[in-house]
Parts: structure tokens; sequence; C-alpha cells
């Protein structure tokens, strides 16, 4: 795997993603429970790219240099995460998607069998970046990490077995 410099630029293209990744599963839920599969099945196959597109970024800045890489394991509804610090950009990211050899990399402040109980409260309205998806997708890709290649598959089938392209036209 090749490492990434984990630059300001990169961190906050990740930045971007994660929350488009964060608004898409909002709204293939919303999709959902209005009855639109076709919206559904998109926003949740783009949402699973781009959580896919996070971790393989951040697994080559884990590589690359983990000392710019410090973690904080959180108790959040049930489940164990891992609250990564990269110079000053946070992320929430399941432990087994580092694997325990990268994970063994990242110095953390407590222990999986440990977590710290916090509240995990979501505002999909706070930004730090004015960045749009395009712009974040094409810088990752510039670097190597394209979140087309992160699609389980570049189609979905719509209610009526029709395909439909889910891949990002900027990415194309």
């Amino acid at each position: 795997m090749d490492p990434l410099d984990p630059t300001d630029d990169l961190l906050e293209s990740l930045y971007v993603v994660n929350k488009a990744a964060k608004r898409l599963a909002d709204e293939a839920t919303a999709a959902y429970e209005r009855g639109d599969v076709t919206e559904s099945n998109v926003q949740s196959a783009r949402k699973d790219a781009l959580y896919r597109t996070k971790t393989r970024v951040l697994n080559r800045i884990v590589v690359g240099d983990p000392s710019a890489v410090s973690g904080e394991y959180h108790a959040v509804h049930g489940d164990v995460w891992l609250l990564v610090d990269v110079r000053g950009w946070t992320f929430h990211q399941p432990p087994r998607a580092f694997g325990s050899d990268l994970t063994d990399r990242i110095e953390t402040t407590n222990t999986e069998a440990e977590p710290r109980s916090v509240p995990y409260v979501r505002d999909p309205t706070a930004t730090r970046s004015d960045r749009s998806l395009a712009e974040a997708l094409s810088a990752l890709a510039a670097r190597g990490v394209d979140a087309n290649d992160h699609l389980a598959r570049p189609t979905v089938l719509d209610e009526h077995d029709r395909l439909v392209d889910v891949r990002w036209s900027c990415l194309r």
C-alpha cells in the first residue's frame, strides 16, 4: 500500500468526503422511507463507496506516517469506534477497518476494551470547508484514491429493473 502524506489539502478533501457520506446515509434513509427505491439504492451505494474511500485514505496515511495519527476509542450506541485525529482533523472509524496491524501503529489514549462513553450527536450543518464534493473527489483521485473504484458496482437496479449508473461523473 502506497503511503499518503497527510497534507491540509488531502485532509480537507477527506473531511468533505466524510461529511458527504453522512449526508448520503440520511438521504438514502429518507428515500427508502418515502418508497423511492431507486434513490435509496443510489445514495446507499455512493455512501458505502465514500466510506471505503475514507478508509483507504486513512490507511495510507497510517502506513506513511503513523506519528501523524492519534486516537481514542469511543463507545457509541453500543459499538466501539476509533476517533482518529490527523493533524487536527478528526474522523470516526471502526477499528476493524484499519486492521490490527495498522491500529497497533496508532497511538491511542485508551484501549478498545475500555472505550470512553461519549454521546454521538451528528450535526450535518456544521462545516469546516466550502469545497464541493466533486473538488474533494478529484483531489483524492489525483493522489491515487478514486471513489469510483470503491463502488461495489458501477450500477444499481431501479424499481423497474433498469440499470442506473452511480459513478461520479467528475471522475470518469
